[in-house]
């Protein structure tokens, strides 16, 4: 009997140790977001959060990763992304930054053309983007929620309708993020 549990030690650990898990840890190379812009203005950006270890850094206003140098200089980055955490450049992700956001519950995104005039918030205790995921025990999946949407004014004071879409890319990849966004009038 005490020959067996070190066994089933290793055998419970074994999925973690696969080698089709780039995302532990794997530094990725390359470009980390990229954009294509569809119908209506509407730009459909995927980011590459796959790195435990750093923050991709996203610009809104040039739909556009921001390295981490450029990001801080100018301390024009919008939104940084670390796996399915998202921090707003002010308030608790950065006290410099000026980017806040709203949560819509229900909203239609490709009915909202006017941003709403107050209800912005910084990140702060509990971040204002922290709600965008849920997770399914039974799967072990982070999944989006439909249901929410997000208005987030940028570094430049644009006014921004921001909807995540995917968790994961087509290949199952965790934290290859994707979201759709366009620019509103302003209130």
């Amino acid at each position: 009997m005490r020959s067996l549990i070190p066994v089933l030690l290793v055998v419970a650990c074994a999925p973690d140790l696969r080698v089709d898990h780039p995302f532990d840890g794997q530094v990725s190379s390359g470009q980390l977001v990229t954009t294509q812009v569809l119908d209506g203005g509407v730009t459909l950006m995927n980011v590459d959060a796959t790195n435990k270890n750093s923050e991709v850094f996203v610009d809104l206003d040039q739909g556009r990763e921001m390295k981490a140098d450029e990001a801080f200089s100018t301390n024009q980055w919008d939104l940084a992304f670390k796996r399915y955490e998202i921090s707003m450049n002010g308030g608790a992700g950065n006290p410099t930054g000026s980017v806040k956001a709203l949560v819509l519950d229900g909203q239609d995104f490709g009915a909202l053309t006017r941003a709403p005039a107050d209800g912005y918030a910084q990140d702060g205790a509990t971040a204002v983007l922290g709600g965008w995921w849920d997770y399914d025990l039974l799967a072990h999946r982070v999944l989006t929620r439909p249901n929410l949407m997000y208005v987030v004014v940028s570094s430049e004071g644009t006014y921004f309708k921001l909807k995540m879409l995917e968790y994961y890319d087509s290949s199952g990849t965790p934290a290859a993020i994707s979201l759709e966004y366009g620019a509103l009038l302003p209130p």
